[in-house]
């Protein structure tokens, strides 16, 4: 039924599903802060609301953390769309879902921050994270699928790899977070920081497919 709207009608329900898509990740970055309480000095001590505040660096750590990775996700939602040239009902229900696990990371996130020490925690932040990786990484497959038919740009098989590679790492990382937790839950914490560079990597290998992706836009 889509096919047949004419293409400024499809033009403007793609917009539709950026603009929610949008505002679900900003709902989603606003509850991160919410859920950090600021703390309250009872005896109007500086050195009591300091000892309060340093309490509290692990539910920073947990906020930034959390706020990067949504800001990444976006970004990358930002660049898939920007390929988009039509859609279909299983196209909007993927990203539906993408979404879905978007909006539980504030609680996933408080969750871990919340009880640090506690590896079960951990591994169920990674899980969400691990989630949110595997419907970003099936939305560019799906939007790259040359029987689709929704991105002529997305057809080269080159720059759809890359793109795919970029996908891979963060739930590859946090799968990998997982099972360094039941040997090392100290060290599977840090796990994150091989994010960047593995991005740079990606980057550096598909060197030429990123200067056609930054022409098109």
């Amino acid at each position: 039924m889509d096919n047949l709207l004419p293409k400024h009608k499809k033009e403007l329900q793609l917009e539709r599903v950026i603009f929610f898509s949008d505002a679900v990740f900003a709902i989603a970055i606003t509850l991160l802060v919410i859920e950090i309480k600021a703390p309250h000095a009872e005896d109007l001590l500086d050195s009591t609301l300091l000892n309060s505040l340093l309490s509290m660096i692990p539910k920073f750590i947990g906020f930034f953390i959390s706020f990067l990775l949504i800001g990444q996700y976006w970004v990358t939602h930002h660049k898939l769309f920007g390929y988009v040239e039509n859609y279909d009902q299983k196209l909007l229900w993927i990203n539906i879902f993408f979404l879905l696990t978007i909006v539980t990371m504030p609680f996933s996130s408080a969750l871990y921050s919340e009880n640090v020490r506690v590896n079960l925690a951990f591994i169920i932040y990674c899980f969400n994270v691990i989630a949110s990786g595997i419907f970003n990484l099936y939305l560019w497959r799906y939007v790259g699928s040359m029987k689709k038919n929704l991105s002529e740009v997305l057809k080269d098989h080159r720059l759809l790899n890359y793109f795919t590679f970029r996908a891979t790492i963060v739930p590859v990382i946090f799968l990998f977070a997982v099972s360094l937790s039941f040997l090392n839950p100290f060290f599977a914490k840090f796990t994150p920081i091989l994010i960047y560079p593995l991005l740079k990597l990606g980057n550096k290998i598909f060197s030429d497919v990123l200067n056609k992706a930054k022409n098109f836009h």
